[in-house]
């Protein structure tokens, strides 16, 4: 089955010249100096620097001009927007899911587990499933490496997902890896050991933990293939 998100159009080249902060940065688009929103947290260090080509959509938040979404990375493309995950996901819906939710009858947005909120609750051929979508673009000797930032929200929703497989319930986490390079997918206890742990977790309580690979061009992400998820021992 074939899951593509189509990125909004157009997509100007520019220039990456810094971060503001956590959700802002300059870049130069037609020789003009631009503010733009940059709709992801995480540090991205290996992806800013300061003369990267990127591609933006001139349509901001607040008083941004645009929306920062592709950075350029190695000879690749490589996608920078975290909501991106939940829009990919929910085209897999559309067309009946992807492994291991299949068989997709119908689906909620942001609802409510034990007090967390989740990305999706999704009624399949097999039951309800609660899911959290992911993104990851830090690659590592083509090993995609989550998070590259801590995230306390991130351990919260393993742990609550962890509880719900140990009630019966049937629970995954699914990383959409916003490049073509990876081949395994690894939780990453240097940036962030506590949700290295969650994980480690939720994964012997019974969920399921999924990553794909995409290819990304300035018009579209494609998911490609499933990779392995690796939670490493203490």
């Amino acid at each position: 089955m074939r899951v593509e998100l189509r990125l909004p159009h157009p997509l100007l080249a520019g220039r990456f010249v810094r971060r503001v902060n956590r959700f802002a940065a300059e870049v130069v688009v037609a020789s003009r100096l631009r503010y733009v929103h940059l709709p992801n947290s995480g540090r991205l260090s290996e992806l800013l620097i300061p003369g990267a080509l990127v591609r933006v959509h001139p349509r901001g938040h607040g008083r941004t001009w645009g929306t920062l979404l592709l950075v350029r990375h190695r000879g690749r493309w490589v996608g920078v927007d975290s909501q991106a995950p939940n829009r990919l996901w929910e085209t897999a819906l559309r067309a009946g899911g992807l492994p291991p939710v299949c068989g997709v009858l119908r689906w909620e947005r942001e609802v409510f587990y034990e007090g967390e909120r989740l990305d999706f609750r999704v009624q399949a051929a097999d039951g309800v499933w609660l899911v959290e979508t992911k993104s990851c673009n830090r690659v590592e000797d083509r090993i995609a490496l989550f998070p590259d930032a801590p995230t306390t929200r991130g351990a919260r929703h393993l742990r609550a997902l962890a509880r719900a497989a140990r009630r019966g319930m049937r629970a995954a986490v699914i990383w959409f890896i916003q490049r073509d390079d990876a081949r395994q997918l690894r939780l990453d206890a240097r940036a962030d050991p506590e949700l290295a742990e969650a994980g480690r977790e939720a994964l012997h309580a019974g969920v399921v933990l999924c990553a794909y690979a995409c290819s990304v061009t300035p018009g579209r992400i494609l998911v490609r293939s499933a990779v392995p998820v690796d939670v490493l021992p203490r």
